[in-house]
């Protein structure tokens, strides 16, 4: 028996979905990207916004810092606690701005929106590898540079385990976007004019209509 359900198009799934894949994409910039961990427990990290404002970082050090201005820890802590705000990256700023183009594009019904946000879909993913490498790098050397300085001779330092690297923000961004490109790609890939049409094939045409001249030939 053939099934009669409709194949589902690409573009229209693209147009009914992206909107809201590019939309949690922008929202995923909120979240962690970066981060410095003790024992599985991030002492600092800072989100893709926080790289493009030039904001203060968040992590375990952050919330001692605030507790201690508020009175919670003590005036020690509040001394030896100096949390400086994120510099910020011009690679994040770019990413940012890509994604935001992306999801205006996903809000235009063309063939042109539609090209546009698989290309800029893929930049934006080449800015977020881009900034890994030079963020995660800076990281891993600072925190690297850091324990060899104060902790030298510290067995107990030498045994904590101390982590720098990539957060589930951008992890999250990356599969966002990656989303996106397969999307737009497989829609592009789409024929024009392609219409829902049952998987048995296209319904029957109209029954075939008396040959040219009118009328039957005399039996």
């Amino acid at each position: 028996m053939a099934n009669d359900k409709p194949k589902r198009s690409k573009r229209d799934l693209w147009f009914k979905l992206g909107r809201f894949v590019t939309g949690l994409t922008i929202a995923c910039f909120f979240l962690p990207f970066f981060g410095v961990s003790c024992e599985g427990m991030d002492v600092v990290n800072f989100s893709g916004t926080d790289m493009v404002g030039g904001c203060k970082p968040g992590g375990l050090i952050t919330e001692a810092e605030e507790e201690g201005k508020g009175g919670m820890g003590g005036g020690k802590m509040e001394g030896d606690l100096k949390i400086t705000n994120v510099d910020r990256e011009p690679l994040a700023i770019v990413a940012l701005a890509l994604a935001l183009a992306v999801a205006g594009l996903s809000w235009v019904r063309s063939r042109g929106a539609m090209i546009g946000a698989f290309a800029l879909s893929i930049a934006c993913i080449g800015a977020l590898a881009g900034l890994y490498v030079k963020v995660g790098g800076d990281l891993k050397k600072e925190v690297d540079a850091e324990l060899s300085k104060k902790n030298a001779g510290s067995q107990m330092m030498k045994e904590t385990k101390v982590e720098a690297g990539g957060r589930f923000g951008l992890w999250l961004t990356t599969a966002g976007l990656l989303g996106v490109a397969v999307l737009t790609g497989l829609a592009l890939k789409e024929k024009e004019g392609f219409a829902a049409l049952p998987a048995g094939g296209p319904p029957p045409g109209p029954p075939p209509g008396p040959p040219p001249g009118g009328g039957y030939p005399p039996g």
